[in-house]
């Protein structure tokens, strides 16, 4: 028969008139086949076509049904394959559907219960495909997600996890802190299709030698240590990520590299010697290089580690990405609190851009919490971010002297606040325990229009036997000649 561009079944059969009955009854339904007496051949079309549904005769020369479902499954374990049989081999087609056959139908057959075996392989093809969609879709969405930003670096990370996930490889991931790595190892676990299998994290810092002698959960093989063995055969199927791999003890850099030079397949508690499906990935904020050649760290585990390295730079040198990760930070939020989605004045975004964040995106998702948190309108304004995040904004294009006016401004208000707010607005207590003269104080607070905080104290020096002719907080301000004293600050 010929070849044609595209079938959702392929029929083999080496009797070339149940071939064509079969053929002809899907045909009759509307669905498109192709038939083959040849199960070679049938095998290249499948290849080549991508059915579907497979349906076969179990008995044939050459290559039998079994052998042939045996290589469809090698090479695509979802596509549904239907066995065909006469009475006397059923017993070889049970056995072959506990192997692996969706279903089977036995000669002679009616076209109805033909139709309706293929109808429901195709069912459960099209079920498979909608779910592999939706798993591409996922892992695209967090790709897109958590990878936001228009800078050239960011598009090159995103497209080497593309590239990487699938495979076994180890990846080391470096940055600063608070740059998203343990987010890109988990992009690397979703994208490479092991998001139903286990990521287990583990804190290199951790692995002291008394937590390597220490027994496991009870769920854990019974009489290991929780060494690095553990937290391999824990994440088995999965992903062990690393977190950072250059505080690793010496003993445990020793352990690291023998179980990945032998692929793991030599740990205690394994059934078989088959080498451990387990992708590792590692991180680090230091410069692990630079600790090979002192010495520090391991140089078979640095190579065993460093196979695809992924860097990614603090965000202070990719300011780019700002606007669009803030946009993402902020819709984020709004769908997790059920509000309406939060917009962002000029000054807002133009301090964003010109701060320069030692904490990187991590700093950056905390300032966006605080300034939602704490904001009167949905437009975030430069006056709802934090402290020190503002006060940077506001003195870039500042000569040093109007920088410096600026701060120790903001600094004074600050002290004088929490003086006041200590001493209950006694002024006489303020005054003995800033170790600054009461005048020079008034004038402070004046100064920073804190007279409010400020308690009336006339009637506690009466009390004293301070003279009646004392004058409270206000008065003395609103009687201030403006003449400095020498121990104002």
């Amino acid at each position: 028969m010929h070849e044609q561009e595209s079938a959702r079944v392929v029929l083999v059969d080496d009797e070339p008139d149940l071939l064509e009955s079969c053929v002809r009854i899907l045909e009759d339904e509307e669905i498109s086949c192709i038939g083959s007496t040849d199960p070679f051949e049938a095998l290249r079309m499948i290849r080549a076509l991508r059915p579907e549904a497979v349906v076969t005769d179990f008995k044939m020369p050459g290559m039998n049904g079994v052998e042939l479902l045996a290589a469809i499954k090698g090479e695509f374990p979802e596509m549904p394959v239907i066995m065909i049989s006469a009475y006397a081999t059923i017993e070889g087609v049970v056995e072959a559907v506990k192997s692996g056959a969706f279903d089977y139908v036995t000669k002679p057959f009616s076209p109805d219960q033909f139709v309706i075996t293929v109808r429901r392989a195709l069912e459960k093809s099209r079920l498979v495909n909608e779910n592999d969609m939706l798993r591409q879709k996922v892992r695209e969405d967090f790709l897109r997600n958590n990878f936001v930003g228009r800078s050239r670096a960011m598009a090159q990370i995103t497209q080497i996890i593309t590239k990487v996930a699938s495979s076994r490889t180890c990846v080391m991931i470096q940055g600063e802190t608070g740059t998203g790595k343990r987010t890109a190892a988990m992009a690397i676990h979703v994208h490479g299709g092991r998001d139903g299998a286990p990521f287990v994290v583990v804190d290199c810092a951790e692995l002291t030698k008394e937590r390597l002698l220490a027994q496991p959960p009870a769920a854990t093989i019974a009489g290991e240590k929780a060494g690095p063995e553990y937290f391999f055969l824990a994440a088995e199927g999965g992903t062990l990520y690393m977190d950072g791999v250059d505080r690793l003890a010496p003993h445990a850099q020793a352990q690291l590299a023998r179980i990945l030079q032998n692929k793991g397949a030599d740990l205690p508690g394994r059934r078989e010697s088959a080498p451990l499906n387990a992708r590792v990935i590692c991180s680090t904020d230091a410069d692990l290089k630079g600790m090979v050649n002192e010495g520090k760290f391991r140089q078979d585990l640095y190579f065993l580690l460093n196979v695809v390295n992924i860097h990614i730079p603090p965000l202070r040198e990719r300011t780019e990405d700002i606007p669009a990760l803030t946009e993402s930070f902020l819709a984020a939020m709004a769908k997790r609190d059920g509000a309406e989605p939060t917009t962002v004045g000029n000054d807002f975004m133009r301090i964003l851009a010109e701060y320069h964040w030692p904490g990187n995106v991590r700093e950056l998702m905390g300032a966006l919490e605080t300034a939602v948190a704490g904001a009167n309108t949905n437009e975030l304004t430069s006056a709802d971010l934090p402290d020190n995040i503002r006060r940077q904004g506001a003195m870039r294009g500042m000569t040093y002297k109007k920088a410096r006016e600026s701060c120790l401004g903001e600094f004074e208000k600050d002290f004088l606040e929490n003086l006041l707010y200590t001493c209950k607005g006694n002024i006489t207590q303020a005054s003995e325990n800033a170790g600054i003269a009461r005048m020079s104080l008034y004038r402070m607070i004046k100064r920073n229009n804190l007279a409010g905080m400020v308690s009336h104290e006339r009637e506690a020096e009466k009390a004293k036997g301070a003279g009646g002719g004392g004058m409270d907080g206000n008065d003395e301000m609103e009687n201030d000649d403006g003449n400095n004293d020498p121990n104002e600050p």
